[in-house]
């Protein structure tokens, strides 16, 4: 397996995400192990319906094949814009299955985790190859009872720390974090919290000797933020309940710049889903929170990164206030490091829906990736826009016939690197791609 060509060489999140519903505002449908998120799309609708832990009672909404619908589709598809799909970018399957890929480029390595079914429970495996896409290697690193998933990862000097969600007895989710050498030895796993709530979505970064996390956890009527932090040895673990407020929040994220914490997450404001961020200092003194939107649509997946004076974000957003009858558009936003000069975009119109976008700024530029839908499966996307705000360009990626999910993506250097799970029916099989950055 080739990961770059001779002439064309070459990090969300959501769950879906595989039979854990993202969004708990959500109806997931189940088409094999895959969970669609956030809605049903009318053309989308397979196999039978199921209710995961958090969401509302499922409701089954009638297909209805609308004149009016297929009239502007028809108007939309001859008006488009042309679609051009980049020879240059090298896709390769993995001989490995499973479901929310995530990675990170070290070195002269890739390493990879993700959570796939081993029979009657979800298992954490792990992977590493060269980045020149040869030498694959993956390993089965859980076993027994419980799912395990939504494995996060970063690799700080010789080591691979890892955080993750599982289920107790009580069905009640909680915060497990692992570890291992850089050379595959060494697996190690704690669960650090015990408490009888549910918690979802942790993220971790590794910083100095500390390692930071955050994610949301149920306090009995509402999800909160928490933080932690550990040393890196794994003493000292210390949970801090960050918000109070009788609204639910989900997807935080979590970025340490110097001696600050910074923090995104969407948060309901009883009708609809907000984008809200926070700053912290590192010992966790001096927490500020802010609500950044207001408008009746509901907004998902956050994610940010801070640039020097400036912190960016994106996110999906649905187009009107029911997001029944909506479409979820790519949003991005910028403000100063201080949470002033709030500014936010709409990139996408119309078509079809976009999902969990990721972003990474580089240099004077910010680029993204996104799953959308074709109207039959979900592909891969990719943007750029100047860091001031234009020069918006976005390019679909791929068009064979099968959903992608979950994508992630890392620039190093002058390569950009990807990874995805697809929809094969029975199996979800892994894949990798990468490009030349110069192509932008």
């Amino acid at each position: 397996m080739k990961l770059f060509s001779i002439h064309s060489n070459v990090n969300y999140n959501t769950e879906c995400r595989s039979c854990e519903s993202r969004n708990p505002d959500s109806v997931p449908a189940k088409a094999g192990n895959h969970y669609f998120r956030n809605r049903i799309p009318p053309y989308q609708v397979r196999g039978r319906l199921s209710q995961a832990r958090d969401d509302k009672p499922c409701k089954i909404y009638a297909i209805i094949y609308n004149k009016q619908f297929w009239f502007f589709t028809l108007l939309f598809l001859i008006f488009m814009p042309s679609l051009s799909i980049s020879s240059s970018l090298v896709m390769n399957q993995t001989p490995s299955t499973g479901y929310q890929p995530q990675f990170q480029v070290s070195g002269n390595k890739i390493y990879y985790v993700w959570h796939e079914y081993d029979g009657p429970f979800r298992q954490i495996f792990t992977a590493e190859m060269k980045t020149d896409g040869t030498a694959w290697k993956a390993e089965k690193r859980t076993s027994g009872q419980f799912d395990k998933v939504f494995p996060q990862l970063h690799v700080a000097r010789n080591k691979i720390y890892y955080v993750r969600q599982q289920p107790d007895a009580t069905k009640n989710r909680q915060i497990w974090t692992m570890e291992m050498n850089i050379d595959g030895t060494g697996w190690k796993e704690v669960q650090r919290t015990n408490t009888p709530f549910d918690k979802q979505f942790p993220q971790l970064q590794v910083v100095g000797n500390k390692i930071y996390y955050t994610w949301n956890e149920f306090d009995g009527k509402f999800r909160q933020i928490w933080t932690a932090e550990m040393n890196l040895d794994g003493m000292g673990w210390e949970g801090v309940k960050r918000t109070s407020s009788p609204y639910d929040k989900f997807e935080p994220q979590l970025q340490v710049i110097g001696e600050k914490i910074y923090l995104v997450w969407r948060e309901s404001d009883g009708s609809h889903f907000q984008i809200w961020t926070a700053v912290m200092n590192q010992d966790g003194t001096g927490w500020q929170s802010k609500k950044h939107t207001n408008s009746p649509q509901d907004k998902h997946n956050p994610q940010f990164q801070v640039n020097g004076k400036k912190i960016y974000l994106a996110w999906h957003e649905a187009d009107g206030p029911d997001w029944r009858k909506a479409r979820y558009q790519i949003w991005t936003a910028q403000m100063n490091i201080d949470g002033t000069g709030w500014q936010a975009i709409q990139r996408t119109v119309a078509g079809f829906d976009k999902y969990t976008p990721q972003l990474q700024v580089i240099g004077e530029k910010i680029y993204y990736v996104w799953e959308e839908s074709d109207g039959k499966h979900r592909q891969i996307w990719t943007g750029v826009v100047n860091q001031d705000g234009t020069g918006w360009r976005a390019e679909k990626r791929t068009k064979s016939p099968y959903g992608k999910y979950d994508p992630q993506f890392q620039i190093v250097k002058n390569k950009i690197y990807y990874v995805w799970h697809e929809d094969h029916g029975s199996k979800e099989p892994i894949w990798i791609a990468g490009e030349n950055l110069t192509q932008y």
